[in-house]
């Protein structure tokens, strides 16, 4: 294992600049797609920072970048929000030649698989081994996975506090998040300490939340997060935070039981990449209606909204589907959204963290367990909820998955409302030039019932608009514009 799996890297030659992000690499590495003349010769701005190099470009959004945004909730590599600039996907090398300005791409041998002779011992030795530490903070959302981070460092003798973020109003009962958070903590002994969010904590920190992105991010979920790390900045600021991150990339997200029907039911215009696309729940069959009229023809169809899917599914080490949409996940969803949101706002207040799923050794086990210990039938985590048994309560190991849902809808027809109104109101939107204005007025007005299943939906999908238009805002603010 090499730890330029973990990294992104850039380095100077003779004739140009090699760029380099590794396989499982969470850090993004960004450039200008022309070289800049200089006296001495051309020259290839790069940088970690998208917000830093976007300078560059004054900050001209790009019609291919608002696109995906609004298909993914962030926008996937090599693509970015910005016209001019290009990031570098993971598992990727470029080559930005001094002599002219053609880019070079390669994509290295994929990570081999290794062999494992005992998965059960080996796993529980990794997780553990990434779990030390003389004290930690823990983020308990209630689930499986941060569970079981909690238990190897209780078991590895790590100090903890754990701490978990509830919404007003919500079901605390059996069954819900929060009572699987208390439990597990009194399980093992720790100490629990919690935060109660509602609408108008949501409309007193969204601007900040979102402010804290280096790129845009469309998911709710910052929220809680800014809050928990805000909360443990407070009370334990030289604590490293642990979380449980990462559970569903190594062992197989919700998109995956869908998809594996419909691979084993094949309808004849069935693609991979569309499928796998349609898991994010954001606007994938509206955006021609939503961007902006201008972005609109500005568009170059010319790229392919789910080729970062393509790719991803051709660089997957496996030929196996399940580990390829585990591989797909791990890629995109993992290493391009999940990580760099919540490390977004652990860095707004100065945290240190640690995903011991995200560790490259715990990746390429999971890559190398065999099927059945990771999906059974209807029984997903084979492996994990088999350790879990003996280190956590039974309600808490075969709890239903339910994942951390903020009740955005509930949210906007309450205190949230304002948001929308500032954010999503036609002088705003037609300022911006970032969306169609007469479009978002009707997803706004919506009629959202009690009885529709996906109703949170409404309120997720109003969160990231506003989100959209709020980190531009913010980019201008930061120049003193207005």
């Amino acid at each position: 294992m090499s730890g330029a799996q973990q990294q992104s890297f850039f380095r100077n030659t003779p004739d140009g600049r090699i760029l380099t992000r590794g396989a499982y690499s969470a850090s993004p590495l960004y450039f200008l797609n022309q070289p800049i003349p200089t006296a001495s010769g051309n020259k290839w701005l790069v940088s970690h920072s998208l917000r830093d190099i976007g300078f560059y470009v004054n900050y001209r959004p790009s019609p291919e970048g608002i696109r995906d945004f609004l298909c993914y909730g962030f926008v996937p590599a090599p693509r970015t929000i910005f016209q001019g600039v290009s990031a570098v996907p993971p598992e990727m090398t470029c080559h930005l030649p001094y002599a002219n300005e053609k880019i070079v791409w390669s994509l290295p041998k994929s990570p081999a698989i290794p062999p494992l002779p005992q998965p059960e011992q080996t796993f529980w030795q990794q997780l553990s081994a990434h779990t030390i530490l003389d004290h930690a903070a823990i983020l308990l959302s209630g689930g499986l996975d941060s569970a079981m981070v909690a238990a190897a460092a209780h078991s590895s003798g790590t100090k903890m506090t754990a701490y978990h973020a509830r919404f007003s109003g919500m079901d605390v009962g059996e069954g819900s998040d929060t009572h699987a958070a208390r439990m597990t903590a009194q399980h093992l002994g720790i100490e629990h300490r919690e935060i109660v969010l509602n609408s108008l904590d949501a409309l007193r920190w969204f601007g900040k939340t979102i402010s804290a992105l280096d790129q845009p991010l469309g998911d709710p979920v910052l929220l809680p997060f800014y809050l928990l790390f805000k909360a443990i900045h407070q009370h334990q600021p030289q604590y490293t935070v642990l979380t449980g991150e990462g559970g569903d990339q190594l062992f197989g997200s919700w998109a995956m039981k869908p998809m594996i029907m419909r691979e084993l039911y094949l309808e004849a215009s069935y693609r991979r990449d569309e499928g796998y696309l349609a898991s994010f729940h954001k606007f994938a069959d509206e955006w021609p209606e939503l961007i902006s009229a201008k972005l609109g023809q500005q568009l170059d169809t010319r790229v392919q909204l789910t080729s970062p899917i393509q790719q991803a599914f051709i660089s997957s080490p496996s030929p196996d589907f399940c580990n390829q949409i585990r591989w797909v996940d791990l890629q995109l969803k993992g290493l391009q959204h999940i990580v760099p949101r919540i490390e977004a706002m652990a860095k707004a207040h100065q945290l240190n963290l640690r995903h011991p799923f995200f560790e490259a050794d715990m990746i390429e086990l999971g890559l190398a367990l065999p099927n059945h210990l990771k999906l059974a039938g209807a029984k997903d985590k084979v492996l994990l909820k088999m350790l879990a048994h003996s280190y956590l309560p039974e309600q808490v190991v075969e709890r239903r998955k339910q994942g951390m849902g903020v009740p955005t809808s509930l949210w906007f027809q309450r205190g949230l409302r304002p948001l929308a109104i500032y954010w999503l109101n036609k002088n705003s939107l037609i300022k911006s030039g970032l969306l169609n204005p007469d479009t978002v007025q009707e997803i706004r007005q919506q009629n959202i019932t009690a009885s529709d299943g996906r109703g949170r939906r409404w309120g997720d999908r109003l969160w990231m608009l506003c989100a959209l238009e709020c980190w531009f805002s913010s980019l201008y603010k930061e120049r003193g514009e207005e």
